[in-house]
């Protein structure tokens, strides 16, 4: 392909970033639910394993996962992108139903509890992505996993065994 061959597909620089971004979800809910997959299917190994995927693809793919992330999401002007940002949020709102409001001492609506499963794994992936554990490297060795730095895992899975 020439250089110039984007510009007789694409319309703009906007619209092809828009095409690259919604293949980018389509392959990031791929590589969540293959690491599923693979995973027991209990609700909290479900969720680590969609963790996984997700922290995965981000340090296969960080500048793709950017530009995702960055993208507006109208479908009026670009109608894949929306659907394939859909299919990645569906693997976060399959995971949260392993999660149980009604463990929590405040009950919270079942988006509230997707916002802050999607919150830790995001900020997670980035953090980890860009190199950010200093701290914890120059403490442990070692990026902190993820069972470490969220306790509340089996408290929203129900369990409260290790």
């Amino acid at each position: 392909m020439s250089h110039g061959a984007p510009k007789n597909h694409f319309a703009n620089l906007a619209v092809l970033q828009a095409a690259i971004a919604t293949e980018g979800f389509r392959e990031f809910a791929g590589t969540m639910r293959r690491h599923m997959a693979d995973a027991e299917k209990d609700a909290r190994s479900q969720i680590l394993a969609s963790a996984r995927g997700y922290i995965a693809f981000v340090e296969d793919n960080p500048h793709l996962f950017r530009l995702m992330f960055s993208m507006e999401r109208r479908i009026d002007i670009y109608p894949d992108l929306q659907p394939a940002s859909q299919e990645a949020y569906a693997v976060l709102r399959e995971v949260s139903e392993g999660l149980s409001a009604d463990n929590c001492e405040n009950p919270v609506h079942r988006t509230s509890v997707e916002t802050m499963l999607w919150a830790f794994i995001h900020g997670y992936a980035n953090l980890k992505a860009n190199r950010q554990f200093y701290t914890a490297i120059a403490e442990t060795g070692r990026d902190p996993a993820l069972e470490e730095i969220f306790p509340q895992l089996r408290y929203l899975t129900g369990k409260t065994d290790g």
